[in-house]
């Protein structure tokens, strides 16, 4: 966790995003900024409470932000969430709230956000199942879940599965097969899967299936 928030200053930076993206996803697959644009569209169309799971510094959030989506952003990194703080106060981002929180237990009731971020983190969860029924507990039926996680693709030192398995090993990174995915949204209550895959950067949305 000290790491972590240590990291926080240079979360934003050309030191971190950039170097994650052509390492892991592959060289050139994707950029930061078209990372963004392609999570955040996906959410553009929902409104009202949206949350976002294992904010940062709010680095999705912060851009959804605005008077018509109140957003939520939840972490368990002290460093992070002051770092979203202070970036939120100097862009004059009204409308996103920063509170710690684990993505297991979330302090929120159910039905409560019309939308949910989860970018970056997924693969990080040591149950994911267990993290994504508990994301669809506090979602409205209907409500769209925008997720930025891995594969195992074509490009970036995780199409080698001697990497993958060393990373889930030592540092409890979890590589996603689709199938497997699609298996682990199914049993947590989500519905509509359609992955979107370049380089091993998987990017979807998918929604909390109707009571």
């Amino acid at each position: 966790m000290t790491t972590i928030d240590r990291m926080a200053g240079i979360y934003e930076t050309r030191f971190w995003y950039p170097v994650v993206l052509n390492v892991f996803g592959g060289f050139r697959c994707l950029s930061f900024e078209n990372l963004i644009r392609n999570v955040t569209a996906k959410l553009g169309p929902t409104n009202g409470r949206l949350i976002d799971i294992a904010c940062g510094p709010g680095t999705y959030g912060r851009r959804i932000a605005s008077s018509s989506k109140e957003m939520f952003g939840i972490d368990v990194s002290m460093g992070m969430l002051h770092q979203g703080v202070a970036y939120a106060a100097k862009e004059r981002i009204c409308n996103m709230h920063f509170a710690r929180a684990r993505v297991e237990a979330l302090p929120f009731e159910k039905d409560l956000f019309d939308g949910a971020l989860c970018c970056g983190s997924l693969h990080m969860f040591r149950d994911t199942v267990v993290a994504l029924r508990e994301i669809a507990r506090v979602m409205k039926p209907g409500g769209a879940l925008s997720v930025f996680t891995f594969t195992a693709g074509n490009a970036g030192i995780l199409k080698f599965r001697r990497v993958r398995e060393w990373y889930r090993k030592e540092h409890s990174l979890h590589v996603f097969d689709l199938a497997e995915m699609e298996q682990d949204l199914k049993a947590s209550g989500f519905e509509g899967f359609e992955p979107e895959v370049l380089g091993s950067i998987l990017t979807f949305t998918v929604h909390k299936q109707a009571a």
